[in-house]
């Protein structure tokens, strides 16, 4: 028998991918055939029987970096809250994947996406209330942000990539990587990646590959951006 390696809310087993929908935000309105939710948890479903057990383009993404060496799926939680702080609500990464490597643990905070942005702005999030700015003082702490315009970046990207770290660091993963999953062929939110990315000093050098790593602590941590087909895309 299979190990099971698909979750959902951390400890409860992924059977079939609906079972994704009572964790979502807006349970079934956002269950939809071309929308993130959907397509996410369909392609980690269907991918969880063929070795290394991951979406060909996550897959991709990680095969030929040398940390990643022997990569296999050790398990994936769908909709995983991590805390951050005392400041603001969790962070709920749509699929967090640990990993066993000929070099030990890995952890891959994977964000699904359509045509959907990554929220707002810092500039629009932020409205200087006490706890929204302990909130980014402490994102910006841990991710050794220098000394950088932040305010056009969005904030989402901030706190999804503190998760990853965070859960990398809970786990004792010397690497990590925060990876979009995107469904989109127009690329909606790229360039607001790209622009995350050169801000946190791991700029992305090209499409289909890992960025630059940056050293966090003991926590090797990268970005990379993938281009998924949607499940029932025609050829």
């Amino acid at each position: 028998m299979m190990p099971q390696l698909l979750f959902v809310g951390d400890k409860t087993p992924l059977s079939k991918p609906e079972d994704v929908i009572p964790f979502l935000a807006k349970k079934e309105k956002h269950w939809k055939e071309g929308r993130s939710a959907y397509e996410a948890a369909y392609s980690w479903f269907t991918a969880k029987d063929v070795s290394p057990n991951l979406p060909p383009k996550i897959w991709n993404i990680i095969k030929d970096e040398p940390a990643y060496a022997g990569a296999v799926l050790e398990k994936a939680i769908f909709e995983k809250d991590t805390k951050l702080d005392d400041h603001g609500r969790d962070s709920q990464t749509d699929i967090l994947a640990h990993l066993k490597t000929d070099n030990g643990r890995a952890v891959l905070g994977v964000e699904a996406k359509v045509d959907e942005s990554f929220g707002l702005r810092v500039r629009e999030w932020n409205d200087y209330g006490t706890g929204k700015l302990r909130r980014l003082v402490g994102l910006l702490d841990l991710l050794e942000f220098k000394s950088v315009p932040i305010g056009e970046l969005r904030y989402q990207l901030f706190h999804r990539t503190a998760a990853t770290l965070l859960e990398a660091r809970d786990v004792g993963a010397f690497e990590a990587a925060m990876v979009v999953q995107s469904f989109d062929k127009g690329r909606a939110g790229y360039e607001d990646f790209v622009a995350f990315a050169d801000a946190f000093g791991t700029p992305i050098s090209s499409e289909g590959r890992l960025s630059r790593p940056k050293k966090l602590g003991e926590v090797t941590i990268r970005l990379g951006w993938t281009e998924n087909p949607l499940r029932l895309a025609k050829s």
